[in-house]
């Protein structure tokens, strides 16, 4: 079983002191410390040095209901609890009028060019012809006031008080299996390739697994990994352990 991956480099390592600080603040104070919005690596760092103290709890947020990825810590004393209204999060809704199919890319692209740092923006759901936006409370006026047009259409956000439940939709699924859970193997059965070319991409600093640049092919791949392909997709990984009678992994995957 793979084991904890501690920071690969000086951003990791600063965030995992800011993490520190945020639930030492905590213990200390006993009062309820949030981060700002973390991804999957970021929340398996804080999680390890949270697990450094004691007498402190620790949730996860995205402002959503369902399947989402990016959320927001609380760390706060083991004998409180915290409420899904105590985060700093708001969910800001808006019409999409115009011609454009858009993306979840095309409204990440809008926020980042309004200066919004990424850790402000949680998860973003399209549908149809309306867009959500997991938002940090500090955030929402500037979206509101100036995001007004992705692309050629026209949206207008406002606050959305209603409970949001999302299901993701994956535009494919497939079972299939594999000699080992390397990440080589993987990727070869997932884009139907061979082995040396699923290498490739590893070697070329095409891969990374819950948003960790992988750099050897032997990465063993755990059961909800996300999978990023650069210029071949994004791939969440399900699989129990069970074996084929030729000693094979079943896996499945799901394409974003």
């Amino acid at each position: 079983m793979r084991g904890f991956i501690p920071p690969q480099n000086q951003e990791e390592t600063v965030f995992c002191k800011k993490a520190s600080s945020i639930c030492e603040k905590a213990e200390r104070m006993h009062i309820k410390a949030f981060s700002t919005f973390l991804d999957l690596r970021q929340k398996e760092l804080f999680i390890s040095q949270f697990n450094k103290y004691s007498g402190i709890k620790l949730e996860f947020y995205s402002g959503f209901e369902g399947d989402c990825e990016r959320v927001i810590a609380c760390v706060f004393d083991e004998y409180d609890q915290v409420f899904s209204y105590d985060y700093p999060i708001c969910i800001l809704k808006s019409e999409i009028k115009g011609d454009d199919k858009l993306s979840h890319r095309d409204f990440l692209g809008a926020l980042m060019n309004l200066m919004i740092k990424r850790e402000y923006i949680g998860d973003i759901i399209v549908e149809d012809n309306l867009c959500y936006i997991a938002c940090h409370n500090h955030m929402a006026p500037v979206v509101i006031g100036e995001l007004k047009q992705v692309k050629r259409s026209s949206v207008d956000f406002d606050y959305c008080d209603d409970l949001v439940t999302y299901q993701r939709v994956y535009s494919r699924q497939k079972s299939v299996t594999v000699a080992s859970m390397r990440i080589d193997a993987v990727i070869s059965a997932v884009l139907n390739c061979s082995r040396n070319e699923g290498s490739s991409y590893i070697k070329q600093g095409n891969v990374s697994t819950n948003h960790l640049l992988v750099k050897h092919s032997d990465f063993e791949i755990m059961n909800g990994d996300v999978i990023s392909i650069r210029g071949k997709g994004k791939y969440r990984i399900s699989f129990d352990g069970n074996k084929s009678r030729k000693d094979r992994f079943f896996i499945t995957y799901y394409k974003y």
